[in-house]
């Protein structure tokens, strides 16, 4: 090994031009955390002093400009040549970046090689905003992180030393008004400005709420200003709630005194300025502008006013607006403020699917004839399609950022890390024009709508598995979010080292279990979509929406059009998958189905199962495997294998259920209780490893459906065996037998193969001009003609397809030129048969990491 280091030694520092860089500039901050990294190990760095070249024992640290230039620049490379290692920063956050990166190596390293690791190295970001949200919803649970000092330093050197650039605080996110006020209990920072400032003038303030403890609240907050900002990250401060029925909230833990109708709007704007002006590190303010965040929707003049009230801090403050329920209109009066604006709908719903963009919404959130009330105009109305994606914010001429946002729905408490999965959200969200994504952290919503328990963030029952920050546990996880994001062709070995260094000889079996099992949410989510909504669909502790009678209804009616049944349950992707009852139908119809089916699904998670499973019963094997975060790696990785079975088999299950309820032939039952017996047996498998790993009531709400554990949930999955059992043999159903439809569809899903991708088709150029026809062409033999499908990159319109002509030896065809004319970008994939079996191009990939369509961007 070579040994750049020699701990009796130091190493010299070569860095003129960081000479004159003041004491709080994040470069020298950065060089500090080096500085400090080598002296854990025995090692010094020059005496951690800037200039020129301080004398060392022969090794030298050398800092260069690159040769782009400016703030913003996050580029960086990395050279060692003999016993120098040289870094070349693009700007003030690439040379954290490097800094970092280097003092990562030191901290992880196995032997006396501190800065062992890739050489050279450059990396370039891809995702330009990479923003973590941590929200503050219970005071139980929040109070204690809220003011913990050390604690912050160490969260923001963790983000910053994995490749964020934004860390946002998030606010008032804890109720949706008007939805929630029956659960409303806990108000705490719910309607921010009063728990951190007094506004001279309104006399508005929260009755319980000392003033020493407000202006401890507010020193708070500035001391995470300062420390994002010693680091390099911008400062982010969401405002989810603007009003609520202050007067009518009788089961409130505080009292908001002073709002009038007349002063609310004058209160929101003055406290805003006041706001920004006390913590001058806040760099941008998020707000939901839809009713939920208690302004009525085509109230415009509130949001005039609050704008004004950020402007008049004087200086630049990004204006990020939620974009549920956005329109023009509020665009065009955040314009007006000449301040920086951005929108950021969310990802998936509220929700987390796979990488790419969902080429469809659900059917329910196309708008509706009429809104469903006049204060959710836009919402619930004619912006409905902005309710769970991007909508028509990616116009060509946009001149804002959009952000995505990563809801807490799909996954809350396990451990997620798939360098696949984070790689490929680092490229989609970059779509069409789009500028990065914030991601929800782990435990977000926990202890909401009063449901806070001390101590009850962490969540485990078995000694030894608890962190001591809550965050820590998920250390791995925003490794591999954040540094995939910059850079998703990161080398293996940037995630590797922190395995290796806290699970031994267990760690290539951990990366395998928790990469496959990362996949399982993501996908299940994307298939089976009965509630966009996070307060009702919780598909990581899920309650159990049955095949063919109505249990379950109580968590899924608010947002599922029925019958309420598990296979009719919507996709997040209609373009792309089939339902159980529409694969049905197709079967009984005798048509071929073109998208992926419940089984294509089935397969999928059944793989991921596998190779979960198997590195699972590595972990147990390594001699390392005892390790607590290897444990912590091999229990959520086991439950969310177990997962998988259990919907692999509710998949196959749901489509035998499906053509029974169609044709009522009591035989077709026979699999679907196949099927259930596998998927129980999943299940109590899960519940095995839960009851000894988790408690018994893990609360992100006070509904069923958003409390409890796996093993709590065991009696209703048991409970769906019984029904349909009884409805086999109970003299429930008449006895059919099957027609010549059942058959031929039993024969076809008999015959039934998986969808097939083509990834290399079809082709077409990455760019065109509007009003100019788009010739798209395919390389590839079909049973007949494939299906060319096209949309605009816009959300509110539905797909278009064209039958695609053979000419000389390729299928082409042309998106006409009277489409291509609009504001918009263009998408397109193609559908064909090969003997028999569907195929997609481009499909999605073995991964699941990729963009199953063509996207051709307007010049």
């Amino acid at each position: 090994m070579s040994a750049l280091l020699d701990t009796s030694r130091r190493i010299a520092l070569d860095a003129p031009a960081l000479r004159d860089l003041p004491p709080n500039a994040p470069a020298r901050w950065a060089l500090e955390e080096l500085a400090r990294a080598l002296g854990e190990r025995g090692a010094e760095l020059g005496g951690a002093e800037l200039g020129g070249a301080s004398r060392g024992g022969g090794e030298t640290l050398r800092i260069e400009p690159a040769s782009e230039t400016g703030e913003a620049g996050e580029g960086f490379a990395l050279r060692r040549e003999g016993g120098t290692v040289t870094v070349e920063a693009a700007g003030t956050r690439g040379l954290v970046y490097a800094l970092t990166e280097l003092a990562d190596r030191v901290r992880m390293a196995p032997g006396e090689d501190l800065f062992d690791g890739p050489f050279p190295r450059q990396e370039t970001p891809t995702a330009r905003v990479r923003s973590m949200a941590r929200l503050y919803c219970s005071p139980e649970e929040d109070h204690a992180w809220f003011h913990d000092r050390q604690g912050w330093r160490d969260y923001l050197t963790m983000l910053a030393t994995h490749r964020f650039n934004r860390f946002s605080l998030t606010l008032g996110m804890g109720y949706n008004y008007p939805y929630h006020n029956p659960w409303i209990t806990d108000v705490s920072f719910y309607f921010p400005y009063p728990f951190l400032l007094d506004v001279p003038g309104y006399g508005v303030d929260v009755a319980e709420l000392r003033t020493e403890e407000r202006e401890e609240n507010l020193e708070a907050l500035r001391f995470i200003g300062r420390e994002a900002a010693r680091r390099g990250l911008d400062f982010q401060l969401a405002l989810w709630t603007q009003s609520y029925d202050f007067s009518d909230v009788p089961r409130a833990n505080y009292t908001v005194r002073g709002i009038t109708r007349e002063n609310h709007a004058g209160y929101c704007r003055d406290a805003i300025t006041q706001l920004l002006r006390a913590v001058p590190e806040i760099t941008g303010l998020t707000f939901r502008v839809h009713v939920e965040g208690g302004i009525a929707e085509g109230d415009y003049g509130f949001w005039r006013e609050a704008f004004a009230g950020v402007a008049a801090a004087g200086r630049p403050v990004e204006i990020d607006l939620h974009g549920k329920g956005l329109d023009e209109t509020v665009l065009d009066l955040a314009r007006q403020s000449g301040m920086p604006f951005a929108a950021s709908p969310k990802y998936l719903a509220e929700h987390m699917g796979l990488p790419y963009h969902q080429s469809a919404i659900r059917e329910k959130e196309y708008p509706p004839e009429q809104p469903r009330s006049a204060r959710e105009q836009l919402s619930e109305g004619s912006r409905k399609f902005l309710r769970y994606s991007y909508g028509d914010l990616l116009r060509k001429d946009k001149d804002y950022k959009v952000l995505y946002r990563i809801w807490p729905g799909t996954q809350r408490l396990l451990l997620w890390g798939d360098p696949k999965l984070a790689g490929g959200y680092g490229r989609s969200s970059m779509f069409a024009g789009s500028d990065g994504v914030e991601w929800c952290e782990p435990l977000s919503f926990k202890g909401r709508m009063g449901t806070g328990m001390p101590g009850g963030r962490f969540g485990y029952r078995r000694q030894g598995l608890a962190t001591r920050r809550d965050w820590e546990k998920y250390r791995y996880q925003y490794r591999v979010w954040g540094r995939l994001l910059f850079d998703p062709e990161a080398p293996r070995e940037t995630w590797m080292r922190e395995l290796r260094h806290e699970c031994g000889e267990a760690a290539d079996a951990c990366e395998t279990a928790l990469a496959a099992a990362s996949r399982v949410l993501p996908l299940v989510t994307l298939t089976h979509g009965p509630s966009a909504s996070n307060n009702y669909y919780w598909p990581e502790i899920y309650t159990n929406l049955s095949l063919i009678e109505s249990a379950g209804a109580l968590a899924y009616r608010f947002d599922m059009t029925g019958p309420m049944r598990f296979g009719n349950a919507p996709t997040f992707d209609s373009e792309l998958f089939a339902t159980a009852r529409e694969w049905a139908e197709r079967l009984l119809a005798g048509e071929a189905e073109h998208r992926y089916t419940p089984f294509d699904v089935a397969l999928w998670l059944d793989a991921l199962a596998d190779t979960a499973e198997g590195a699972v019963r590595a972990i147990d094997a390594s001699r390392d495997g005892t390790r607590a975060p290897a444990l912590r790696i091999r229990h959520d990785s086991a439950i969310l294998a177990g997962i998988a079975r259990y919907f692999a088999e509710k998949h196959r299950a749901a489509v035998h259920a499906e053509l029974f309820v169609a044709t009522r032939v009591t035989t077709l039952l026979e699999p679907a209780i196949l099927h259930m017996r596998r998927a129980v047996a999943a299940w109590e498998g899960i519940a095995a490893v839960s009851r000894e790993t988790y408690a018994d009531d893990l609360t992100f709400g006070p509904q069923s459906w958003l409390r409890g554990s796996w093993h709590t949930r065991l009696p209703e999955i048991r409970a769906e065996l019984l029904d349909l059992e009884a409805l086999r043999g109970g003299g429930l159903t008449e006895t059919r037998r099957p027609t010549a439809e059942t058959e031929r569809a039993l024969a076809a899903l008999d015959a039934w193969q998986p969808a097939r991708a083509l990834l290399d088709g079809p082709a077409g150029e990455a760019d065109f001009r509007s009003g100019e026809p788009f010739a798209v062409s395919l390389q590839a033999e079909a049973d007949a003609p494939p299906v060319l499908y096209y949309r605009h990159v816009n959300q509110a319109e539905r797909w278009q397809s064209q039958l695609m002509r053979r000419e000389n030896g390729a299928w082409h065809g042309e998106i006409p030129r009277d489409y291509t004319r609009s504001p918009f970008h263009l998408q397109y994939f193609v559908s064909l048969s090969q003997g028999g079996v569907a195929v997609l191009g481009p499909g999605l990939a073995a991964d699941l990491s990729n963009e199953p369509y063509r996207t051709a961007l307007q010049r």
